[in-house]
């Protein structure tokens, strides 16, 4: 269990992220990546000495889901409805996301 901090309840000072938190949401890779933004702004703000009022919060992300069906097809569910065929396949199967996901962390994309 989590506050909307991403502190472990009961503790000022211990943080959880990804698929051990009870976050109402779908556990995939990318929302540990919010999380993780979450937690270094506070722990960065914690070892400052920071108010808590400052602190960054999460809010659960609405169900999505993005699967790729070879290289130019593939299904996504959006909270608004279910697309399937070269649309999902467009977003997602060009490069899996690995290029985003490399520039996010500073890494030249290939």
């Amino acid at each position: 269990m989590v506050d909307e901090k991403s502190r472990v309840k009961g503790h000022n000072n211990i943080f959880a992220i990804g698929d051990i938190t009870y976050v109402p949401e779908v556990k995939q890779g990318f929302l540990a990546q919010k999380h993780v933004s979450v937690v270094a702004k506070n722990l960065k703000l914690l070892i400052d000495g920071a108010a808590e009022k400052k602190f960054a919060t999460y809010k659960a992300s609405s169900n999505i889901a993005l699967v790729s069906l070879g290289r130019k097809e593939g299904v996504a569910q959006l909270p608004f409805g279910t697309f399937f065929r070269c649309l999902p396949g467009m977003i997602k199967s060009t490069d899996l996301f690995v290029g985003k996901t490399r520039r996010t962390l500073g890494l030249k994309a290939e």
